[in-house]
């Protein structure tokens, strides 16, 4: 479930991105070529906060750098301008040549096309990139102060020469929120480039150096973030990194937040389904390599098959990618029915909407993924035989209410423990309800209770597939699995 603060952001995302009061200056989209391995892919960012995951070695963090080198920083401001070279330069193993960076940029209702180019020794095109305040924060930032070289000559410094620099009130809420504690005070003792953290909790203050390397972290980016100037790019490599699930969810929601406040544009890398899980499907980008380094950007892709991606513990046989979990199930009970062996050697994952389990079977044919997968649409997309449908012409939503009778309805009632007539009325409701993917909440919200979507949802697939559907339809839809299988 995304955070609570992700559906706000999502309107305004969806009514002003192009206004002054929106988003006017956005990095759209990174193209790399002749980069560590890259050879072309584009990275589209289509929302305010946009989160890359995806395994070792397969490029995020080529791709946060080379977004953090889009911009100039304009004059007479805190934010850092980075290079090209300050990512990538040349060094005794490496030899940076023939690279081309091509960054698509809209301004308001326009789009440019800004190239970084290195043909040999020198960049080319960096002075006359667009000037926008950004900020990059790698994986360095956790390291723990007393770990770091020369650290009591750093706290000295600080003392005898330094200033203070108090987070608001504002921002000292954001820091609790996000770790899930309660701080009394929070600030940035400085000294030229040297800075030390210190927190004061229940009267108690100490500094950076007794904290976690969690907390420290995070009152470093709390504090960018809240004197970041508005409409600036952040830009976070590893951003779980040293926090635990509840303090990643927290900090989420308050990116979340802070994007919508100051209409900030976030990229984050990040291999934790805890921070994926709390953001819009449309702010989710999975780098994907198959088995001859190929990599294959897929967006809008569910926190479980990003998870499944970057881990190797599993032992199926056949990964079955669909579009949702209601579709997850409708396959489950299916594969129930006509082909129960298959049961225990599959993995049937959700993956995001049709586009995205299409671009993945587009993959899968050319048996470029780890392992051998099958792709499954919901019956209202059209046919191809790089992949399979779900039965009927339908979403599995509409597909199976519209088709129970009365009697089918009765059955229902049964494994939900209610009386028909209940049941019934709830339907009845529910399809009056022009989004279909809304059909079960609002059953399951009119039998009130502990009623919830997913046990509706069950009971209306089951005595669909079984009464409707039915055993010989079940094993002739199966076949593919198990021809998928062999």
């Amino acid at each position: 479930m995304a955070a609570p603060t992700a559906p706000k952001l999502t309107s305004a995302w969806d009514s002003a991105r192009h206004a002054d009061n929106g988003w006017p200056q956005f990095l759209t989209a990174v193209r790399i070529e002749g980069l560590r391995g890259s050879s072309g892919e584009q990275v589209e960012f289509r929302y305010p906060v946009v989160a890359i995951a995806g395994a070792n070695g397969s490029g995020k963090s080529t791709i946060l750098k080379a977004a953090a080198a889009a911009y100039r920083a304009p004059s007479n401001t805190a934010a850092a301008s980075y290079s090209p070279d300050d990512f990538f330069p040349r060094t005794p193993w490496e030899d940076v040549e023939g690279v081309v960076l091509t960054y698509t940029i809209r301004l308001g209702a326009t789009t440019d096309t800004v190239t970084v180019r290195k043909p040999t020794r020198r960049w080319r095109g960096a002075p006359e990139r667009k000037t926008r305040s950004s900020f990059f924060l790698d994986i360095s930032r956790v390291q723990p102060a007393n770990m770091q070289i020369g650290y009591g000559r750093t706290a000295q410094d600080v003392i005898s020469s330094g200033t203070t620099e108090p987070l608001d009130a504002p921002g000292v809420a954001q820091l609790s929120r996000a770790l899930g504690r309660t701080y009394d005070q929070a600030r940035l003792d400085r000294s030229e480039d040297k800075q030390v953290g210190v927190l004061t909790q229940a009267g108690v203050e100490y500094s950076n150096f007794h904290q976690g390397a969690g907390e420290d972290s995070m009152l470093d980016l709390v504090a960018l973030l809240t004197k970041a100037p508005d409409r600036s790019l952040v830009i976070i490599d590893e951003v779980e990194a040293s926090l635990h699930p509840q303090a990643q969810r927290g900090l989420v929601t308050e990116l979340l937040r802070l994007a919508l406040d100051k209409k900030l544009q976030v990229i984050l890398s990040t291999h934790s389904p805890f921070i994926l899980e709390q953001l819009p499907s449309l702010a989710r980008v999975l780098i994907a390599v198959d088995r001859d380094g190929q990599r294959q950007v897929l967006y809008g892709v569910s926190s479980d098959f990003a998870l499944n991606k970057m881990d190797d513990k599993r032992h199926e046989e056949l990964d079955i990618f669909c579009e949702d979990e209601e579709a997850q199930y409708l396959i489950e009970r299916i594969l129930a029915l006509g082909a129960p062996e298959t049961l225990e050697r599959v993995s049937i994952t959700p993956v995001g909407p049709a586009q995205t389990v299409i671009a993945l079977a587009s993959v899968a044919v050319k048996d470029k993924l780890s392992r051998a997968a099958w792709c499954v649409v919901d019956a209202d997309q059209e046919s191809s035989t790089d992949y399979g449908r779900l039965p009927g012409s339908e979403a599995p939503e509409k597909e199976t209410i519209q088709a129970l009778s009365d009697h089918h309805w009765s059955t229902v009632a049964e494994r939900l423990g209610r009386p028909a007539g209940e049941v019934l009325d709830a339907r009845d409701k529910a399809l009056l309800i022009e989004n279909h993917h809304a059909w079960t909440k609002e059953m399951a919200r009119q039998l009130g209770g502990t009623m919830q979507p997913r046990k509706v949802w069950e009971a209306i697939a089951d005595v669909w597939t079984i009464d409707v559907f039915g055993e010989h339809a079940a094993k002739e839809w199966s076949e593919s699995v198990v021809e998928a299988l062999r």
